[in-house]
């Protein structure tokens, strides 16, 4: 008797030993492959909401640095009735705000004081000419538009032209601006100082600005503000002055 009960529990023992059965192993296998699964989907759903939101914060960059530029430009435009006064025949400055609505988005050509020298001993001064226009892009798969800036330090007789553009903002769908007219207490769509017909020799109020830019996943935002033109009417100052 003492012999059989000792086989037995040396015969339980060995069964303990010997491991799991099939059964247990296909059920441990699956478990650790749901986890599996469900560890990848939560990575790539992370993953993929990282890349919206870093998607959505470039284009709240861009839209805030193009409409603080703008904003800043706007700040700074002036008109001047200073010619040469020996020979004014020989003025080649002229001074300029025209606003008109393109076919992809509103354009923007003034000379303003906000011209910054970014080399030592450069002969420039604050004054320089700006320009923003909506472009489309080269060489895209697909139709896309960008904001552009143009600035040239130097003034001359035609201040729509001329000068290096740079990106503000890409994949614009809608550049807008409105012009608050003081006389006619009225908004309006464009402005143009160069033309009798226009506004010449003064400057908008106030100016209303609308950027709307495409994300990755196709979807619109739209941005907005207002700001003040702080020198609406003509410089005039020192034209009695000889020059010589």
């Amino acid at each position: 008797m003492k012999t059989t009960r000792l086989e037995n529990v040396g015969l339980v023992k060995r069964r303990a030993r010997a491991g799991m059965t099939l059964l247990e192993v296909i059920v441990a296998t699956a478990v650790f492959a749901m986890m599996g699964l469900m560890l990848l989907t939560a990575f790539t759903h992370t993953g993929r909401m990282r890349d919206r939101l870093s998607s959505r914060m470039d284009r709240d960059h861009q839209a805030r640095t193009a409409v603080m530029r703008l904003s800043r430009d706007l700040r700074g435009a002036f008109l001047s009735a200073h010619v040469n006064g020996v020979n004014p025949g020989q003025n080649n400055v002229l001074t300029a705000f025209v606003a008109r609505e393109g076919l992809n988005g509103d354009n923007l050509e003034l000379t303003a004081f906000t011209h910054r020298r970014l080399r030592r001993g450069a002969h420039e001064g604050d004054a320089c000419e700006v320009g923003y226009r909506v472009m489309e892009r080269r060489g895209a798969q697909r139709t896309t538009y960008d904001l552009m800036r143009r600035e040239t330090t130097r003034i001359d007789n035609e201040p729509q032209r001329g000068g290096a553009l740079d990106v503000l903002a890409q994949d614009v769908t809608l550049f807008d601006l409105k012009f608050y007219d003081e006389t006619s207490t009225q908004w309006i769509e464009s402005w143009n100082t160069t033309s009798a017909t226009g506004q010449p020799a003064r400057l908008p109020q106030r100016v209303r600005i609308t950027i709307e830019l495409r994300d990755e996943g196709e979807r619109r935002r739209r941005y907005s503000t207002e700001t003040p033109v702080m020198i609406q009417s003509m410089l005039r100052f020192g034209l009695g002055l000889d020059w010589r």
